[in-house]
């Protein structure tokens, strides 16, 4: 590891050592984003990972926004704005003019500004190509009409990368007319409604709907029509930073695993010694410590400007699977106790479970992985 990227690390452990999980929980249970982790994060600079100099941050790219995430996950710490934040701000930072670059990534190193990124329609699910929100032509603005789910952060957000269509589906060319656009979501026609989500996450998921919403065409990010590569410049960075935080979330739920497992004795023996109990622990650790290496990997040969398609499908696939596999030995290992919310487990098991789901199901990773790795034909 570089001396950057443990620079990295040590600043994390110094947060760690001063916000704990008990607080990610209360903001979990309160739907609530971790303001006091957030604030941290732009003290200590954190915040400007991944924002180039010009724009107030550091050049940096997507290996040491991996590092931050990973060490912070690490300690149970997870703040999901900055991930759709980085998801935004990468695809502005590639595809984006100058003007937009410094209009709209303006205080984002600092944390004055974050974005939320509304993709996902409840009916097109994982077919973005079949989205419905559409927006049309009118002088020099936009006007879009549709309805976005599961939008995170978005009530707080201060811009919302938002992915529309510019031109109806067409299945002979369904690559065409997708457009990216930068959207304040206080702009007169925005509906937001919190979503009643299980406690997996601190921030609130929520609907949102736009009634004739009017957007100057110059947020516009790209060419009309032609912004399918600045959503996967959104989508690629997604999987892999979703990657990073969930084999530090794995390190975390195994150290709290194997702290019980060397303590819980009732027999005369620490159960750590029973190979039921050891052997999905050691299982979890070999899968995490396998998937970071992946993730690491795909976030170099972005950071380098190669297509890493295949290579964050297998990010998410992996990290998906090291923290459920994680999660299923600790709910064993603490047997009865794990469903007390005092252990801290319950929503770290559902975080665990909805990885194999969002943000894109593992069944759909698995078809994709088999077509872009092995020329198999596309089941769907």
């Amino acid at each position: 590891m570089s001396e950057r990227l443990e620079a990295i690390r040590e600043v994390c452990r110094n947060i760690g050592s001063r916000i704990d999980r008990d607080y990610i929980d209360e903001c979990i249970r309160a739907k609530e984003c971790p303001t006091k982790l957030v604030n941290d994060l732009a003290v200590s600079g954190l915040l400007a990972l991944g924002v180039p100099e010009e724009q107030g941050g550091d050049g940096s790219g997507i290996v040491e926004v991996s590092t931050m995430l990973d060490e912070l996950a690490r300690h149970g710490l997870v703040a999901p704005r900055v991930i759709t934040s980085q998801m935004a701000r990468t695809s502005i930072t590639r595809h984006g003019t100058k003007e937009q670059q410094a209009e709209f990534l303006k205080g984002s190193a600092e944390g004055e500004k974050f974005f939320s990124f509304a993709v996902t329609e409840a009916e097109a699910g994982t077919n973005t190509f079949r989205i419905r929100t559409a927006a049309k032509r009118d002088g020099e603005s936009y006007v879009i009409n549709g309805e976005k789910a599961y939008i995170t952060g978005v009530h707080e957000a201060d811009w919302m990368l938002l992915v529309a269509r510019t031109s109806p589906y067409d299945p002979e060319s369904k690559t065409s007319g997708i457009s990216v656009f930068v959207v304040d979501p206080k702009s007169p026609g925005i509906s937001i409604v919190p979503m009643d989500i299980a406690p997996i996450m601190p921030d609130k998921s929520s609907m949102v709907y736009l009634d004739n919403v009017r957007v100057d065409a110059q947020n516009m990010i790209g060419r009309e029509g032609q912004g399918l590569q600045a959503l996967f410049d959104c989508l690629n960075p997604e999987r892999i930073l979703a990657g990073a935080m969930n084999v530090g979330l794995s390190d975390f739920v195994l150290a709290k695993s194997s702290a019980y497992a060397n303590d819980r004795a009732p027999f005369g023996r620490p159960i750590g010694s029973y190979q039921a109990v050891a052997h999905p622990l050691a299982l979890a650790k070999a899968r995490t410590d396998a998937a970071r290496l992946m993730t690491y990997e795909a976030a170099e040969l972005y950071d380098s400007g190669q297509n890493v398609e295949l290579q964050s499908e297998m990010v998410k696939y992996l990290g998906a699977e090291a923290i459920k596999v994680s999660a299923e030995a600790a709910m064993s290992t603490f047997g009865g106790s794990s469903v007390d919310f005092e252990t801290g487990l319950v929503p770290l098991y559902l975080h665990a479970r909805f990885q194999e789901i969002a943000p894109l199901n593992s069944n759909v990773v698995l078809s994709s992985i088999g077509t872009l790795g092995l020329g198999l034909p596309r089941s769907y």
